[in-house]
């Protein structure tokens, strides 16, 4: 049992409310309520927490939190007004589940690259001999154990703090998560401090959310309000923003500008041997990186991560080990082995920004007469600016184009196709097919030796969303399936 003083801090209440009131619990959810809980009114998409007070109170509640500008009366149970429900359902969710002095906490966000920086640092704290569990897109996962979380990048404060407290029990010393735009916007982080935040780079993404730059940026900067230490990766000009407006310590880190912190030399690529790095810091001490991914945005990853981890205590030796021996991430530039004479990747850029460091990647690193082939649609139910962006991205650095369809959700994939179809330059060669699962088939059936054929969009996920609902939807098994059929037809 908690005493409501204990759960809410003062400033975050507006007026008077029972201190000294014993509540065994909170919750958001009126179906879950339980005798003696706190029922924390929340404002959805689609459901307002106000509609179902007297369900919760019915159910058992003791208290009741709604924001101060609810006039509805509150019978059967303490009134408790606040400033803004989100911030105190995980502020308060974060004293239930208290990790203070248990865990230490890093978070990474970004527009592109939080999952595979996250996993870098993962892997070198795990490498210097701590326990450490990640939480992001890929799920949650601590000593091996993999939990998925609802599809999300960061879960909602109900799941979250209660994953937190669970993985400080069973001997967790640093958690590594990513920290979505939309979980810091919607104070779902609140409740935490974190021992260094990072981002990793910022464009446009998630405007339908956000509805401008401007907000998007705001969230993404309240997560330094939260952190001992901010790193920043100064190579575009939100993060350099950033940078000059956080308030905690900083450090900065950049491919390019010398003056950072922390910056890169020597940089090398291979299909064979990946990338190679000097990462140039502390007073000029440099640190030989590698890692078996070919590609720059590799290199943007491992420098940032290096940083983070540097900011942390680890050792040198441990970043070099947990980087290099990292074989990569599900879903980014993963390698589908079909044993034919072209080559094919699954990687998750979904914005026009992450699509063109991929390409461009590819094509600085590519033999001459390999072509490149991006197959590529939108989700739908997203920002609705980026589908013409994305087709004159994919467009202008591919040989050859496939759009297709990318979760459509509740919109007409057709539509989605067209808009993406006004930004793909119609005198270079492109095709149009609808089914994504044809459109492999398509890509694998008629590629030509020395391809690289990129999958892009759907990266890990192994679902597709559309108005009739979720289904399996493999793109690795797809890829097998046609390339078994064309060797067999070779035969």
């Amino acid at each position: 049992m908690f005493s409501l003083g204990e759960l809410i801090a003062e400033e975050d209440v507006c007026g008077e409310y029972p201190k000294d009131l014993r509540v065994s619990g909170v919750i958001a959810d009126s179906r879950e309520v339980l005798p003696g809980n706190v029922f924390v009114c929340i404002s959805g998409c689609r459901k307002c927490g106000r509609d179902y007070i007297e369900e919760a109170v019915r159910r058992g509640a003791y208290a009741v939190a709604v924001e101060q500008d609810c006039k509805r009366e509150i019978r059967g149970a303490a009134l408790i007004r606040v400033k803004n429900s989100r911030s105190v359902y995980a502020k308060m969710l974060s004293r239930v589940y208290d990790i203070r002095n248990a865990l230490k906490l890093i978070a990474v966000t970004g527009t592109n690259g939080k999952t595979t920086v996250c996993q870098m640092i993962k892997s070198a704290i795990t490498e210097s001999g701590r326990r450490c569990a990640v939480i992001g897109t890929l799920g949650a996962c601590f000593e091996d154990n993999l939990r998925q979380i609802d599809r999300m990048t960061t879960p909602d404060p109900e799941v979250l703090y209660k994953l937190l407290f669970d993985y400080a029990r069973q001997g967790a010393e640093y958690v590594v998560m990513e920290a979505s735009s939309h979980a810091l916007a919607l104070g779902k982080l609140d409740g935490l401090t974190f021992e260094v935040g990072a981002i990793t780079n910022m464009s446009a993404e998630h405007l339908d959310f956000h509805g401008n730059m401007e907000e998007y940026y705001k969230a993404k900067l309240k997560l330094f309000d939260k952190c001992k230490k901010g790193v920043f990766l100064c190579d575009d000009f939100y993060t350099v923003k950033m940078y000059g407006e956080a308030e905690c310590e900083r450090i900065s880190c950049s491919v390019r500008d010398k003056e950072r912190d922390y910056h890169t030399e020597n940089i090398g690529f291979s299909f064979e041997n990946g990338s190679v790095f000097t990462v140039v810091g502390d007073k000029g001490r440099s640190i030989p990186m590698h890692s078996p991914i070919p590609a720059e945005f590799t290199v943007s990853n491992g420098l940032l991560a290096t940083a983070v981890l540097k900011a942390l205590g680890i050792e040198e030796v441990s970043i070099y080990k947990g980087i290099s021996r990292m074989k990569g991430v599900k879903g980014r530039m993963e390698r589908v082995d079909t044993g034919l004479d072209f080559s094919v990747y699954i990687d998750f850029a979904h914005t026009p920004d992450a699509l063109a460091k991929l390409l461009q990647g590819i094509r600085a690193i590519k033999r001459s007469e390999s072509r490149v082939v991006t197959l590529f649609g939108c989700g739908g139910d997203r920002d609705k600016s980026k589908r013409s962006l994305m087709g004159m991205v994919a467009s202008s650095l591919s040989d050859m184009v496939i759009v297709t369809s990318d979760n459509s959700r509740s919109e007409e994939s057709a539509v989605i196709i067209d808009e993406i179809m006004k930004g793909i330059d119609k005198s270079r060669p492109h095709v149009r097919i609808d089914d994504r699962e044809r459109a492999i088939e398509y890509a694998v059936m008629n590629a030509e030796k020395g391809d690289i054929l990129l999958l892009c969009g759907k990266g890990h996920e192994s679902y597709e969303i559309d108005k009739n609902g979720t289904r399996a939807f493999s793109e690795r098994d797809i890829v097998l399936r046609c390339a078994a059929n064309r060797q067999e037809r070779m035969r």
